[in-house]
């Protein structure tokens, strides 16, 4: 029988299947944190390191970490065999960072340990169309128009290791989208406007204060999904705007990081396959598994409501697994936006054949 949770998410697999098409940006220095410190002496560098730490483990994992995970504070009781490098720099108005590199082996570890996932340095460029109303007047925001706003947001961005671009609102811009088209989340304009800048996903937004109160009020969306969903933030500007970055990360990992919970010392990984109407297709799928040369074997465990459920071993880690299938057309990752993360499907993934 067909029911409409099966007719959704096949549109979310055509959707991901389209926007494939769009740029996954390699993310560099994802185990690397800059710390603003009071000065140079020992203590406020193991204090700052300890800091850096949870941001690293933020980023690299993209979901909030429990502070008081046994393995991540016997890491920080011995940060300094966590460290890598570290080295500091004068910033603006007399300001002294810290920054710190950590052993990625070491961070991996950790965000296994706590099974959390792991999100890998390819990920996916969002194309950001902000609106403002500042006294009556709407604006897109741009370095030039609101180069503190605009700074927040690559900041921000940054911090949680998300490529994002801000459109440059030229002439060419200008010719395909408004500022109405954004403010009132036209989705066609605004996606095609995004083409030139070869995003994977779509991000338009709001920003306005509402004037009963004087909080502002943002309002956002992913423009290139299926579904509407909107989300809602109320509250200082600043912070709303970071909180929208936050928020937009969070997403995205659900979607892109790698379960660690799904792999074990001995290089086991379990995966799900959806899409295999007969032996044949089986056979095919397991071949094409075996294609990848992080793949040793295949094992098919079970198959229980046309769910394979598919037992590899790993010479190398799961995120090595997650470019591969990444790279190839043939498995697409099942995932539901609208689906918490305990409802979303685990390391699921449909089989269209090869090409």
């Amino acid at each position: 029988m067909i029911t409409l949770n099966s007719v959704y998410k096949t549109l979310i697999i055509i959707f991901l299947l389209i926007s494939s098409n769009g740029e996954a940006i390699e993310v560099k220095d994802l185990y690397q944190y800059k710390i603003l410190i009071n000065d140079k002496t020992r203590s406020s560098r193991l204090i700052a390191s300890k800091e850096a730490l949870s941001k690293v483990l933020l980023k690299v994992s993209g979901r909030t970490i429990n502070a008081k995970s046994t393995a991540i504070r016997k890491a920080k009781r011995n940060i300094p065999s966590y460290m890598l490098k570290y080295e500091y720099f004068d910033g603006d108005n007399e300001q002294q960072f810290l920054v710190v590199q950590f052993e990625a082996s070491k961070v991996n570890k950790l965000l296994e340990y706590d099974e959390l996932p792991i999100w890998g340095n390819r990920r996916p460029l969002v194309a950001l169309w902000l609106a403002t109303e500042d006294e009556l007047r709407r604006e897109l925001v741009t370095q030039d128009s609101y180069p503190q706003l605009e700074q927040l947001i690559t900041d921000k961005a940054s911090r949680r290791g998300l490529p994002i671009v801000i459109p440059l609102l030229d002439l060419e811009d200008r010719q395909l989208v408004s500022v109405t088209d954004v403010w009132a989340n036209f989705s066609s304009p605004i996606v095609s406007a995004s083409q030139r800048y070869n995003s994977e996903r779509i991000v338009s937004a709001r920003l306005y204060q509402d004037i009963e109160n004087n909080l502002w009020k943002l309002d956002w969306r992913f423009s290139d999904e299926a579904k509407f969903t909107l989300n809602e933030l109320i509250g200082d500007k600043q912070q709303i705007v970071g909180q929208m970055i936050d928020d937009i990360a969070d997403k995205l990992a659900i979607q892109y990081a790698v379960e660690a919970l799904s792999f074990n010392d001995n290089g086991i990984y379990d995966i799900t396959v959806t899409g295999l109407n007969n032996f044949s297709s089986v056979e095919l799928a397991k071949r094409q598994l075996l294609s990848f040369s992080v793949v040793e074997s295949v094992l098919l465990k079970i198959v229980k409501d046309n769910q394979f459920y598919m037992q590899l071993r790993l010479s190398g880690s799961p995120l090595d697994l997650a470019k591969a299938l990444e790279l190839d057309n043939s498995f697409v990752r099942l995932f539901d936006p609208l689906a918490s993360v305990k409802e979303n499907p685990k390391n699921t993934y449909r089989w269209f054949g090869v090409n």
